[in-house]
């Protein structure tokens, strides 16, 4: 009836329109329109379910020693929730952002329509963010966490600076899901440092189509209702015939700048998912440099890793590549899309970038807590304390018994334990590397073992990323950025342990002590590199061209800022060396809180920890949903619906990698998928050891028990 009375009212503009969109149909039915209608036509999002029956169910915090009395948020932690890291991921201007409408369903429904914002909670949070609350000063719009406003930025499209919205560290590292208990109804359980729930290809395909719909409403007349309302929000009182014709003449502008030349997907993420690496290597040495053929295809994804305990550890990433919190997190930043000047010379502070460091440091800090000691233990961010249902505390003493039996050896014993300390064991000590043939030495920091792959067994694309990605840096069209002549130094702070093969060709320097590969597995100390230098080429490095860049961002920085002493330069990295290593390893981290980080494995390919640990006949899921935060108390993980494979097995089979649901089906038979290796199996065997199989079968009962006491880490 709606649709009947419109048409009365706007009868020419109805039948202009049709004709339009069957012109375009019918006698310009092209692969490349339908791919750019592909483009303005926003992909299906799931429910939400944080909200029933019109109301927002209740949040609950967990005991992380980030809240007040009653666990709720510190001001600190809103703080960490909105704090800038100087990045544009979003590519609008904040004032465009919180002012665009959701895209219409469909193309022929567009002029028809007034739709609500995009960053609407009841639109944003189905993509698996987590709502938060407005401030005046951090979060004035009341975005959801993760998200943060920067200001005096420049964006390619637009004249002048101008403020600009980007990821922070809490919007990959903050988890939620919902448990009902029968009691209470349905919760919303807040996870600090948690795996984020969001799916980025998402956001940013459904976003486009927002933008795309945006510019055919500020350039088609009778189908400028969206762009007119738009104006209006964004131009306030400045408003009038002419400013909104600059701000329609800007916004096709930026569109062509910004839209295209995205990343290839081979793999896709989905929820809870990120090919984080090569995302960072994509846009440092191929948007910021503007090189095209040093792009990657997005083929490697990992589960987004919780982070408490993590400054504390030796090695960070999956595969156990970067060593200094200061390099990983403004490798980061550059990746979600930080401004960094590459073109400058050296003596214009060529570098200098849009990252305020000091911003970093706050987060590493206030993340890590004070040094850890045997009286004090961990301090910081702390493990999520399980609160769903009770805890049975016989089942616990069991799995205690066979946690140490099955698990401890690779993933270390209890980080709250006394035996965490024990000195003869080493699982506590400094990091030790040589600096101008110097000995040095850090603070103590927690020894993460690294497995070979051909022992863990477990999917190999991400672990390959730093071995085998190279770039090309040579004839730079925007200057050199590598090259000796351009200052691009490896100073006395970086280090790395050796290469494999593989990367030994692409290298300048290779210290022949080191011996074999396996080599890479267990020396304490590190290759300096001292003195080196990393030139332009055709086949750089990935591994060390990033380090080398991070760190003259690091300098550039410190020289914007007058930050010339040497002492606090080293403060301010929290003494760690810029050591890198590249091998087909993962590392184990400690599994303190581990109930609260599904899905598993590091590419997150197992929904819950029983089908990790003692699945049904010894075999996993095959497809498993990704984006329904539903938890498995059971089972430990992603709650999945009844005889899902079978109709996610039909869906694949017909090209679609989203359910009915509009939740994200993970096919674990694609490469960067796979749900091998870890297993606890028959065929095992401590003397002949069989690739991909760890420890012998859990029984039922066994299995039972060490969930129980996996809960209580």
């Amino acid at each position: 009836m709606l649709y009947f009375r419109y048409f009365r009212q706007h009868k020419k503009k109805v039948i202009a329109v049709l004709l339009l969109l069957i012109l375009i149909v019918v006698v310009i039915r092209s692969d490349k329109v339908q791919a750019i209608i592909g483009q303005l036509t926003p992909q299906p999002m799931p429910e939400l379910i944080v909200k029933q029956n019109g109301k927002w169910i209740d949040q609950v915090w967990l005991d992380q020693n980030w809240g007040d009395k009653l666990n709720n948020p510190s001001a600190n932690t809103r703080k960490y929730h909105h704090i800038s890291q100087g990045t544009r991921t979003i590519p609008l201007p904040y004032e465009w952002f919180v002012n665009i409408e959701q895209p219409s369903s469909s193309l022929w429904l567009m002029p028809f329509s007034s739709k609500k914002k995009f960053v609407d909670n009841d639109y944003l949070l189905r993509i698996g963010f987590i709502r938060s609350k407005e401030d005046l000063v951090s979060n004035p719009d009341g975005l959801p966490i993760g998200f943060a406003r920067t200001f005096s930025q420049n964006m390619t499209g637009i004249n002048g600076q101008t403020a600009t919205v980007g990821f922070t560290c809490a919007a990959c590292h903050t988890s939620h899901f919902v448990y009902d208990n029968g009691l209470t109804g349905p919760r919303e359980y807040i996870v600090e440092g948690g795996p984020a729930t969001t799916d980025f290809g998402l956001l940013q395909s459904n976003l486009t189509a927002a933008i795309g719909q945006l510019v055919i409403s500020a350039k088609v007349p009778f189908l400028g209702g969206r762009f007119d309302r738009f104006a209006h929000n964004v131009l306030g009182n400045e408003y009038s015939p002419s400013t909104k014709e600059a701000l329609s003449n800007d916004l096709v502008a930026f569109a062509k700048a910004q839209l295209g030349g995205g990343d290839q997907i081979r793999v896709t993420e989905g929820f809870t998912r990120l090919d984080a690496l090569n995302r960072i290597g994509n846009a440092v040495f191929s948007e910021n440099i503007g090189r095209p053929e040093n792009k990657t295809a997005i083929d490697a994804p990992v589960n987004y890793p919780h982070i408490w305990t993590t400054s504390w550890f030796d090695w960070v990433q999956y595969d156990a590549s970067v060593m200094g919190p200061l390099i990983r997190n403004v490798g980061e930043a550059l990746g979600v899309k930080a401004f960094q000047d590459v073109v400058s010379p050296m003596e214009d502070n060529r570098f200098s970038s849009s990252i305020p460091i000091g911003n970093l440091v706050w987060i590493e800090r206030f993340l890590a807590g004070p040094q850890p000691t045997e009286e004090q233990g961990f301090q910081g961010l702390q493990a999520p304390k399980w609160s769903m249902t009770d805890i049975d505390q016989q089942l616990v003493d069991k799995g205690r018994v066979l946690y140490q039996m099955n698990c401890q050896g690779c993933h270390l014993p209890p980080i709250d334990s006394k035996e965490i300390w024990d000195k003869d064991k080493g699982y506590i000590g400094p990091i030790v590397w040589y600096a101008n043939g110097v000995k040095q030495e850090t603070k103590d920091v927690l020894k993460l073992k690294i497995l070979p792959l051909e022992r863990i067994g477990t999917d190999r694309s991400q672990a390959k990323v730093m071995v085998n990605r190279t770039m090309n840096t040579s004839g730079n069209a925007n200057g050199t950025i590598l090259d000796k002549e351009s200052g691009m130094q490896i100073d006395s702070n970086i280090c790395a342990r050796d290469f494999n093969a593989a990367t030994a060709a692409q290298i300048a320097y290779m210290d022949s002590t080191l011996g074999d590969q396996s080599s890479l597995f267990e020396a304490d100390d590190f290759v300096p590199l001292t003195e080196r230098w990393v030139t332009d080429g055709a086949n750089v490095s990935f591994g060390y061209a990033l380090a080398a860049t991070v760190e003259q961002t690091i300098n550039a920085w410190f020289n914007d800022n007058g930050l010339s002493n040497p002492r606090l330069q080293e403060e301010l990295k929290e003494g760690r060396p810029n050591c890198i290593q590249a091998g087909m390893g993962y590392k184990a981290r400690p599994l303190n809180g581990v109930w609260a980080t599904p899905p598993f494995l590091h590419n997150g390919s197992v929904a819950t920890i029983r089908d990790l640990l003692c699945p049904v006949d010894g075999k996993r899921l095959e497809y498993i949903q990704l984006g329904n935060i539903r938890y498995d108390t059971d089972n430990l993980g992603v709650l999945q619906p009844d005889g899902y494979v079978a109709e996610a097995k039909k869906l694949i089979g017909k090209g679609k990698n989203y359910d009915s649901d509009g939740f994200f089906i993970l096919d674990t038979n694609i490469e960067g998928n796979r749900n091998t290796g870890h297993h606890f199996s028959d065929s095992y065997d401590a003397q002949n050891p069989v690739p991909g199989v760890i420890g012998p079968k859990l029984s039922p009962a066994q299995c039972d028990a060490l969930l129980e006491y996996l809960k209580v880490l």
